[in-house]
């Protein structure tokens, strides 16, 4: 708890075996109230390494995807200040009291961080986001891809429902502009895997993009976002 504010961290995992236990070593911080751990069907030893750890397990038999696994986390929270972050940030994830000091200093509702771009693609996906971003609000942001993010309680009614796959923080950032949510995007040092150029790689970011593109079309016909 931090200024009378409880803080809870969701974390969607899927298949993050090799990862997920370094993440939850590193979030020992007092100042969290709580931990909440989706596992989003995942097809290794996901769930058996989260139970290791004084966490919350939100245990999903069948993988549902990246918006229905935060909301699933977000049902089941009680903070005032909820966290989202990746799985695969290991000791990183502690860059994450960037995120919540400036909801309680600066009265902002909505924090996102930036996280440096290492290898992966050749940025098609991002340019995409960005593209559609304008074109659906005449706004851009430093980081529309970013997972990391941390808001109020009190914006969810603003936010919901969240996209569903990839498409999950496009929907977000969409909301966020046409409602004028006070926002910031801070700078973050937050490493995560990077996706591979090979063809799994470009598979993943196909679907991303197809998710975008989807979220768009959605958003855009809708008269109240």
């Amino acid at each position: 708890m931090i200024n009378n504010k409880r803080i809870s961290v969701i974390i969607p995992a899927y298949n993050e075996a090799s990862r997920i236990a370094e993440t939850l070593e590193n979030l020992n911080e007092k100042w969290i109230d709580e931990i909440i751990v989706v596992n989003d069907g995942s097809a290794d030893e996901t769930a058996e390494i989260i139970k290791k750890y004084p966490v919350r397990l939100i245990d999903l038999k069948k993988n549902q995807g990246k918006g229905r696994a935060i909301s699933e986390g977000i049902r089941h929270s009680t903070g005032d200040i909820l966290v989202m972050v990746d799985a695969d940030l290991g000791s990183s994830v502690k860059e994450i009291i960037k995120l919540v000091t400036p909801l309680l200093q600066e009265g902002l509702e909505v924090v996102i961080g930036i996280v440096p771009i290492r290898g992966g693609g050749r940025g098609f996906v991002r340019k995409v986001a960005d593209l559609g971003l304008r074109f659906s609000t005449g706004k851009r942001m430093k980081a529309p891809l970013s997972g990391q993010r941390a808001f109020r309680r009190e914006v969810l009614e603003y936010l919901l429902p969240f996209q569903e796959g990839f498409a999950l923080e496009m929907g977000m950032n969409i909301r966020i502009l046409k409602n004028n949510l006070k926002f910031t995007e801070v700078d973050c040092s937050f490493q995560h895997r990077v996706t591979r150029g090979d063809i799994g790689g470009y598979l993943h970011r196909l679907k991303q993009f197809i998710d975008i593109l989807r979220c768009l079309w959605r958003l855009n016909r809708e008269k109240n976002v």
